[in-house]
């Protein structure tokens, strides 16, 4: 199974508008994503890709995704979300996060994983990756996200298989 890592960011007058202009910009924006919590299955691969290929699934299909998001409304104010992951040869973990910088992001996420790992007796790759997107509210509201899809839960035929 290869899990894709995709992000966005996005704005609009509120921060609805800007969560879904920001899944938008991912292109998972016509999919019900269902939140998982963060373990990898064994023998999963994590692949950055940016956004989902157009077509990729019907229109309404229910896709796994672990998802980190933030959303602001208060101009000048950044907003940052991401996502960490470290494999072993028994599966992995991501860690997903947001924060008011994407530095402050990235420290959350390191320190997740090292607890991660500490919890964890596994046999580790030394595979690990992050993620971190950050978005600047001008007018409106602002939102960044960060999702890892994993394959879709019902359907899983492209659009045009139908």
């Amino acid at each position: 199974m290869s899990i894709e890592v995709v992000w966005g960011t996005g704005a609009a007058r509120t921060e609805l508008g800007a969560f879904d202009a920001a899944l938008s910009d991912a292109n998972v924006h016509n999919y019900n994503l269902v939140e998982l919590s963060s373990i990898v299955p064994e023998g999963a691969t994590v692949e950055r890709v940016g956004a989902l290929d157009p077509g990729r699934w019907a229109t309404g299909d229910l896709v796994a995704v672990v998802l980190a998001s933030r959303t602001s409304s208060t101009p000048g104010e950044r907003v940052a979300a991401g996502l960490g992951w470290e494999l072993a040869t028994e599966g992995g973990v991501f860690v997903e996060n947001d924060a008011p910088t994407a530095e402050a992001c990235a420290r959350r996420l390191d320190a997740n994983l090292a607890d991660a790992r500490r919890i964890r007796d596994w046999d580790w790759t030394g595979e690990r990756g992050t993620k971190v997107v950050d978005h600047v509210v001008d007018s409106g509201a602002g939102a960044a996200v960060v999702a890892a899809v994993f394959h879709p839960i019902s359907g899983g035929h492209r659009a045009d298989d139908r």
